[in-house]
């Protein structure tokens, strides 16, 4: 409800803004805070599974900052800022990207789950954190019996372990790692 209420109120603040383009009377600063505003609560709608152990950005420039160093350490460059929402920002990115490429650093001890449960397990995730399925990331799976899987999967700092079925049934879920 709270996130439908924000949409709602940038929604009327995009069409206020393409009704009423930027008028000469408008100072630089005053564009510049308009800009900030539209990127802050895009940036706080888009990436609310990125803010982990409390931290949330306090204005419109944390959140620019936290996104941009964000961006940074998804794409593993270094860390070359000062603030902490810019430090908190690359550690977020960097530990999704750490988890995104997890599957290319498997040395072949885990076991591959068949398809139809790893598509299962990220369609739960996905569901259950409102995002897309491309947003899961399968971080390991083990058979505990005959037709069985226990999967671990994350979307941003969340985890959970799916016990699924080969044919993509899901047994339980829960919050947590393998």
């Amino acid at each position: 409800m709270k996130l439908g209420f924000v949409g709602l109120g940038t929604a009327a603040l995009c069409v206020q803004l393409s009704a009423a383009p930027a008028m000469a009377e408008m100072s630089h600063d005053e564009k510049v805070a308009a800009a900030a505003a539209l990127l802050g609560i895009a940036t706080l709608l888009h990436h609310k599974n990125h803010y982990t152990g409390g931290y949330a950005p306090i204005n419109g420039q944390g959140a620019a900052d936290f996104e941009s160093c964000y961006r940074d350490g998804l794409h593993g460059y270094t860390y070359t800022e000062s603030s902490r929402d810019c430090a908190e920002g690359w550690q977020a990115g960097n530990a999704e990207r750490e988890k995104s490429v997890a599957h290319r650093q498997n040395t072949g001890a885990d076991q591959k789950a068949p398809p139809m449960a790893v598509k299962g397990c990220a369609a739960l995730l996905a569901t259950n954190f409102a995002v897309s399925s491309h947003h899961v990331h399968i971080i390991k799976a083990r058979s505990p019996s005959k037709h069985e899987w226990e999967i671990e999967a994350s979307v941003g700092h969340e985890h959970m372990v799916c016990t699924m079925r080969d044919t993509g049934e899901v047994i339980s879920a829960r919050g947590g790692r393998l």
